[in-house]
């Protein structure tokens, strides 16, 4: 969108989008993001800030699937958010340089006049997954010898238990 577009009483914009848009925009992210369950719905209002910052507020509702990075289990993390972002105009002539001001660590910008506003909801909704994503605070995780899930498992005492590598009782030596 190019800022020209928007009209001094500003913009709504209605967003929905499906799970192929979604892992499409997740591509080589981080988070073992597994698909998102139904739409992705969110609805802005964008308008000038000042002379040529622009302001968008909204919300957005998303049921993110993820997987639990201690018992790989998948599970559902609901979205649902409002947020405000303020966009400034990013100089591409590299004329000015400076240091970055603490108040400029935390900014937004578009290039060239030109913004895309479906990819603030999805920066959304990405800022509101945890970097590691647990099931339920009180996850057990996977039996280390066997692989079994400690969850569905609570009084699993594994029988494969191998003696420890030499690195192992190296280490279990060290005294602390």
């Amino acid at each position: 969108m190019n800022i020209r577009e928007i009209p001094k009483e500003g913009k709504k914009l209605s967003i929905k989008k499906d799970n192929a848009w979604f892992m499409d925009m997740v591509g080589g992210s981080n988070i073992d993001v597994e698909s998102l369950h139904g739409d992705l719905t969110s609805a802005i209002d964008i308008h000038m800030h000042y002379e040529k910052s622009v302001a968008i507020e909204g919300s957005v509702h998303a049921d993110v699937v993820l997987r639990c990075v201690k018992c790989l289990q998948s599970f559902h993390k609901k979205i649902d958010n409002n947020f405000s972002v303020v966009l400034e105009p990013y100089d591409t002539d590299g004329q000015t340089k400076h240091a970055i001001a603490k108040t400029e660590l935390d900014a937004e910008f578009y290039v060239h006049d030109e913004f895309d506003p479906e990819a603030v909801v999805f920066e959304q909704i990405m800022l509101s997954l945890p970097l590691y994503p647990f099931c339920k605070p009180e996850c057990k995780g996977l039996c280390t010898y066997c692989g079994i899930n400690l969850n569905e498992h609570p009084e699993h005492k594994c029988k494969n238990k191998k003696e420890p590598s030499s690195l192992k009782s190296q280490l279990a030596k060290i005294k602390i």
